[in-house]
């Protein structure tokens, strides 16, 4: 090798020399000598070197004097530095912003180029030294001239000085003869420095098209494993995702044959074969990694990449998770759950306590009380809490659709069937949690395939005959008895257990009436409407409604009385008509006055509940004191040792509910039904 040949760079500013200079030595290093020189700090005599390269165009009469006109002289394209870009993102929309250069039209040309990148939605205003500034912008864009943005410019965006692109890449290139085989290494080293970068190229000359086609390939597959190597197997580029797929740098790699880099014989062979065989699926360490490749003539050279096939599958869930609203992440927390009953507590601290393991959970619990909202509270306060959230609910599916939508489908596999397949739910889940809703409604035969994926942790597709390993945590609910199910045949006993590692049985909510108020105060919040009032008539008949719907039953109401109520409050005209349905028949009501004649006067009993009613309706504390004051005109005798003796028992039945605290008790539900149908 001969003399080291020398580039010259002029530019205008020092900041725009330093960065300039750093990328071409960055491509150039080893090849020839980068040497900087900026006008606004002086240049001492004339500038000796094999190629002179301006900054801009507007350099050509600035730095004309400071080299001989015989000399190379090539006039760089620059495009903007993408890796400070992400900075303008958080600017709102139609916002006016200062763009700030040291000559008015390169103040135009990053607008333009900003425009050309898709940030179009802000409202530029060119500035340079001398120009009048226009406007009330508070927020400037510079490429690395921020000495000169007007002091009264409150925030400052540097985007850094704009990069030389590849065109003017090639161009040095040819021009001092480096445009051979060695120029793949250089070419390589380039083109990393503008994938971390992160922007796109520009076409180039057309005489070095070979050179823009690999480039471009290469660049469009930055999400995977890039490696380029000649015809005699060196080694030109190895990017950072094929280090990862094969534990091999680099610097290692750059120049060896690819025998020497790769060792799995299969994946060599090929690599260096002749014929382009593309979408060979290789076992690379506990990876299967896709590999395709594409041979360029000119350069006598091949570039394959290297796809890693759960890298494929994550990508694919993330953009399914972006299409599909339900079930993808977790909505709800703990802290979601409305109820500050005992009974609601209770049971939220059992779930937090589930949540700390990885085993399987059955929730149990009617329609309407809450199973999804406590699987996602759940899962977002597992260890998984990171991984993705599905659910799917087997009542509103078809057996079909259900085993296409859990396990995936191949290609063909059925009429209908979406070209190229697509993968499942427990693919999709992998690394998270997948809540299946209304277990009891599944078939025996899913249930075979369920079992297997909870007893393995595989699947196999609809339609195909591949193994796929799984990991994911199956929370699981059901509003049906299935121990019940299972003693009739129609679930599986091993399946069953193998869903109930871990039980939780969300209450209904006629067991913990007293969180009424507090669900109907989030719901009129929720729907915009916190002041509407509800009067205390219509609150007596919802606290003796059966909620069969339970929370949901009671939300889907509190929408329509918003709907239907007039200035802003809720009558008892205002319930629809028959929504609420004593559903206790009379043999019930039978049942507990036997229960009650057994222990004593029933107009004691009675009294002693009409007592507790009174309280409520005026919204006095029902203690012992308070009812045995009610009680001592007609029962004198009626201590407040008795009440508590008798009261302990309407609790034991279920008739009467204690609070702790200062609220005393109160009816339950069917205490208060138990009124209501003695009033009729």
């Amino acid at each position: 090798m001969g003399e080291e040949k020398v580039l010259a760079l002029i530019t205008a500013s020092e900041a725009t020399k330093i960065e300039l200079c750093s990328q071409l030595n960055m491509v150039l290093d080893g090849y020839m000598t980068v040497k900087g020189y900026a006008t606004d700090t002086g240049i001492d005599g004339i500038v000796e070197a094999d190629l002179i390269v301006l900054s801009s165009k507007f350099m050509i009469s600035e730095a004309k004097n400071y080299f001989d006109s015989g000399r190379s002289v090539i006039v760089a394209n620059r495009s903007l530095n993408m890796e400070h870009i992400d900075k303008l993102f958080h600017i709102k929309k139609g916002t006016e912003v200062l763009v700030v250069n040291d000559e008015f039209e390169n103040s135009l040309e990053i607008i333009m180029m900003l425009q050309q990148i898709g940030i179009d939605y802000l409202n530029y205003i060119p500035y340079a030294p001398g120009s009048r500034i226009k406007g009330n912008a508070k927020i400037a864009i510079t490429p690395g001239e921020v000495n000169l943005v007007p002091a009264h410019i409150e925030t400052i965006i540097d985007i850094k000085a704009r990069v030389i692109d590849i065109t003017t890449i090639i161009e040095i290139l040819s021009v001092l003869g480096l445009l051979d085989e060695k120029s793949r290494l250089i070419s390589s080293r380039y083109m990393e420095t503008i994938i971390r970068l992160n922007k796109q190229l520009h076409d180039y000359i057309e005489e070095t098209a070979s050179m823009n086609r690999y480039l471009v390939k290469v660049l469009n597959q930055v999400n995977d494993g890039i490696i380029a190597y000649s015809d005699t197997g060196n080694v030109t580029v190895f990017n950072e995702k094929s280090e990862t797929i094969f534990g091999v740098k680099r610097m290692s790699a750059i120049g060896k044959n690819i025998n020497r880099v790769i060792r799995d014989k299969d994946i060599c062979d090929y690599l260096m074969t002749a014929d382009n065989v593309s979408d060979q699926l290789f076992k690379i360490y506990d990876s299967d990694v896709i590999i395709n490749k594409f041979r360029i003539e000119k350069m006598e050279s091949t570039v394959c990449t290297l796809k890693n096939t759960r890298d494929t599958i994550d990508m694919e869930m993330k953009l399914r998770q972006s299409l599909i609203k339900k079930g993808y992440i977790g909505k709800y927390k703990f802290n979601d759950i409305i109820g500050s009953s005992l009974l609601m507590r209770n049971t939220v601290e059992t779930g937090k306590k589930l949540a700390g393991t990885d085993l399987g959970i059955l929730i149990s619990g009617e329609s309407g009380v809450g199973k999804e909202l406590f699987a996602s509270a759940i899962h977002n306060s597992s260890a998984r809490s990171s991984g993705p959230f599905l659910a799917v609910n087997f009542s509103s599916l078809s057996e079909e659709l259900v085993e296409s939508e859990l396990f995936g489908y191949e290609e063909g596999s059925f009429t209908g069937a979406s070209k190229g397949g697509r993968i499942g739910l427990f693919e999709q889940a992998n690394g998270g949690t997948i809540f299946l809703d209304e277990i009891g409604d599944i078939s025996l035969r899913l249930q075979n395939r369920l079992l297997r994926v909870l007893q393995e942790k595989e699947i196999r597709r609809v339609g195909g005959s591949e193994i796929i390993s799984v990991n994911v945590r199956i929370v699981a609910a059901t509003n049906k008895n299935l121990a019940e199910l299972c003693r009739n045949g129609l679930f599986r006993e091993d399946l069953y257990h193998r869903l109930r590692k871990l039980y939780l049985k969300i209450p209904p909510l006629r067991n913990h009436i007293e969180d009424m108020e507090e669900l109907i105060d989030y719901f009129k919040k929720v729907n915009g409407m916190p002041h509407l009032v509800i009067s205390e008539q219509v609150m007596e008949i919802l606290r003796l409604c059966q909620w069969t719907g339970n929370i949901r039953e009671l939300g889907n109401l509190i929408e329509y009385f918003i709907v239907v109520a007039k200035d802003g409050r809720v009558e008892q005209s205002d319930i629809p008509p028959d929504f609420f349905e004593i559903r206790r028949d009379a043999g019930v009501i039978d049942t507990y006055e036997e229960v009650l004649c057994k222990k004593g006067d029933l107009i004691e009993w009675r009294s002693i509940m009409r007592a507790i009613q009174n309280c409520m309706k005026t919204g006095r504390a029902a203690s012992r004191k308070t009812i045995a004051g009610i009680l001592a005109e007609e029962f004198p005798y009626m201590t407040e040792d008795k009440i508590r003796r008798r009261t302990d028992f309407l609790q034991e039945i279920g008739l009467v509910g204690k609070s702790q605290g200062p609220g005393g008790m109160h009816l339950t539900t069917e205490g208060y039904q138990y009124l209501k149908r003695l009033d009729q």
